[in-house]
């Protein structure tokens, strides 16, 4: 099994490790400000809201407005549901932002309005990307503990990406259908908006809340949609921890994720218990000596785990 060597480049005060947490303060310091400038969009797209009817112009704005307030106290009070509510909440802005751009390009070419799209794409770029991950699932860590997000599955995340989809627009179509007085058509269409908006928030906070744990005791695999139960090994248990490619000996306990990741050895077998599947529906146990996961950042598990070995 071809393994990535643990080296000096992965250890507090490496320059590896300064250049990740100045990418980390960067890109904390760019969500910040792209949030608080994203606060304009409404202004900009003033001339385009002027040019619909009343109703449309009022509910446009005041659901811009509404999802703002809720990035920008994502981005204030950082945590898992935070994280949940930013990744749900800043693309549905970006396409309510885009479909006005788009109208007033339509009717009055201007490039200047362009600008309202910016700060919006850059919030929903950043919400999505791996340093906000942590960060935001960091805050919610208790007393010594370091958490390292692990990178969804592929076939988890176009479910829920198509289930988002569909949830924005049944909400964006059915209030116009509504405000143009299309009752039963808006009404239907609303109502399913509002059953995902129900179900919906649920299902992604279990991706929000997939991370490593690392604490002195040991390390903890928290992840709900692997596994039915939290995987928990000391560390004595523990006889290898390193990056590594996903192989056929490595019990793969990412949910079939793919890429580069992190390679446990046991010195002895222990038992996880997989999430229910449609023929397991009370899960299934799992006898490991090895197993494979994948952190959004594997070399900051490594650290993360060396810190704790040096402790």
């Amino acid at each position: 099994m071809a393994r990535t060597p643990v080296t000096g480049s992965t250890r507090p005060g490496s320059s590896t490790l300064d250049s990740a947490d100045l990418w980390s303060r960067l890109s904390r310091t760019i969500l910040r400000v792209a949030t608080a400038v994203m606060g304009a969009t409404v202004p900009l797209l003033s001339e385009r809201l002027d040019a619909v009817s009343d109703a449309s112009a009022l509910t446009s704005a005041v659901s811009l407005w509404v999802m703002w307030a809720i990035v920008l106290f994502c981005v204030l009070v950082p945590s898992t549901v935070s994280l949940t509510a930013l990744r749900l909440v800043a693309p549905a802005h970006l396409v309510v932002t885009s479909l006005l751009v788009v109208g007033n390009l339509i009717d009055d070419p201007s490039t200047a309005v362009v600008l309202a799209i910016v700060p919006t794409l850059v919030v929903t770029v950043f919400g999505f990307a791996a340093e906000t991950g942590a960060w935001f699932v960091q805050a919610s860590a208790y007393g010594d503990e370091r958490r390292v997000p692990l990178r969804p599955p592929l076939g988890f995340v176009v479910v829920q990406v198509s289930a988002w989809a569909m949830w924005v627009s049944s909400l964006i179509v059915g209030t116009s259908a509504l405000v143009r007085e299309t009752w039963l058509a808006g009404g239907i269409l609303v109502a399913i908006g509002v059953a995902f908006t129900i179900v919906l928030p649920t299902r992604f906070h279990r991706l929000s809340r997939r991370w490593l744990v690392f604490v002195p005791a040991g390390v903890v695999l928290h992840d709900h949609v692997a596994l039915a139960e939290t995987a928990m090994f000391g560390r004595t248990a523990v006889a290898s921890f390193s990056v590594a490619p996903r192989t056929a000996n490595l019990a793969d306990l990412s949910g079939r994720s793919k890429g580069t990741g992190v390679a446990v050895e046991l010195h002895d077998f222990d038992t996880v218990v997989l999430a229910a599947t449609p023929k397991t529906p009370g899960g299934s146990a799992l006898h490991v000596k090895s197993f494979w996961v994948r952190p959004s950042r594997p070399g900051r598990a490594i650290s993360s785990w060396n810190d704790g070995r040096s402790t």
